[in-house]
């Protein structure tokens, strides 16, 4: 938190829990999001969480759309499935993307000490974005998809937090945000460099860039991500540095990395962090977490088969979701 009092961080940490611990919360705001009846969204709440990326696998089978591969068929299932809510849900209330909220509210204490200009972009249902905006920063959250903007929308009233909702790429402004967030999307696109570069354009020149991307996680979990993006895991040199950054911290396996540009980087005046004061820890999860993720340009299951371990352990049990889905079903 950011100069945050003690009674002022609770409240915090209460208003977030409506959304991401109410089972009836979720299910009110994922039925306005979709059309559904609650009945019908708390069952597919259990059975994603069950087994996470289950419903965007099935319809993409149901629609016949080859999974890892870029397609107009694609490009249309992004714009008309509501499969991404169950499954953005699922994920956010797990430990492993609360820990990932944490670590980044941690690091921009420590590297700005202040409230800074935010952007998070492609933050679906919201989440990332309220958790920044109660920190106390300015927060600015993108997102094309009307039916995340809506769910997102009452999540930000829920919180009681104030975030400036973008929805065309022309309102995000050049060299504006002191971090712009970027979680689970650059797996997804076509371009990836061509999406760094966009994001390190809006970067402020002190700025940083915070990026989770797991290019190598290719399975029936993640029919979305995109094969031909496996070549960017662990790399940095592909995909960072010809937009003009490099690494200057990250959790173990890159879940996030954070990046400067070079310039500023390098400069020993400023702000709170730079290279300077970087320690052995930091240096160890940039270095060898990128060398393990590396390999999963050739070999991921080993990463896969951990991942999914993790993920289950993170989930658990959801009494509460089953609860709601067996009473509106009795």
């Amino acid at each position: 938190m950011i100069s945050t009092p003690p009674s002022h961080a609770a409240a915090v940490r209460n208003s977030l829990n409506v959304v991401l611990k109410d089972a009836a919360t979720l299910v009110q705001f994922a039925s306005e999001a979709t059309g559904l009846e609650a009945k019908v969204v708390a069952g597919r709440l259990v059975e994603e969480n069950a087994r996470i990326g289950g419903s965007v696998w099935r319809e993409l089978k149901a629609r016949k759309i080859a999974p890892f591969q870029w397609s107009d068929a694609l490009v249309e299932f992004y714009e008309t499935t509501i499969a991404f809510v169950f499954e953005s849900i699922v994920w956010n209330r797990s430990s492993l993307k609360q820990q990932m909220r944490q670590w980044i509210v941690d690091f921009l204490q420590r590297e700005f000490n202040r409230p800074v200009d935010v952007l998070v972009f492609g933050d679906g249902l919201g989440f990332d974005s309220a958790c920044l905006a109660m920190a106390g920063h300015r927060v600015s959250y993108f997102e094309v998809s009307q039916r995340a903007i809506g769910f997102a929308t009452n999540v930000f009233r829920a919180c009681d937090c104030e975030v400036q909702v973008l929805t065309k790429i022309e309102e995000v402004q050049a060299s504006k945000y002191d971090a712009v967030v970027c979680l689970d999307v650059l797996e997804h696109v076509q371009h990836p460099v061509k999406l760094v570069e966009l994001l390190a354009s809006v970067l402020r020149p002190e700025g940083r860039l915070i990026v989770h991307a797991p290019f190598w996680y290719l399975s029936s979990s993640v029919g979305t991500h995109l094969a031909c993006n496996r070549k960017y895991s662990g790399d940095v040199k592909r995909l960072y540095q010809p937009n003009g950054l490099r690494p200057v911290d990250a959790s173990m396996f890159w879940n996030p990395i954070a990046l400067a540009p070079v310039l500023s980087a390098t400069r020993e005046s400023g702000l709170n962090v730079g290279l300077r004061r970087r320690n052995a820890w930091s240096r160890l999860h940039i270095g060898f977490g990128g060398g393990l993720l590396s390999i999963g340009r050739f070999w991921s299951l080993p990463h896969a088969v951990i991942t999914r371990w993790m993920l289950s352990r993170s989930l658990g049990k959801w009494p509460e979701m089953e609860q709601i889905a067996a009473e509106v079903s009795s």
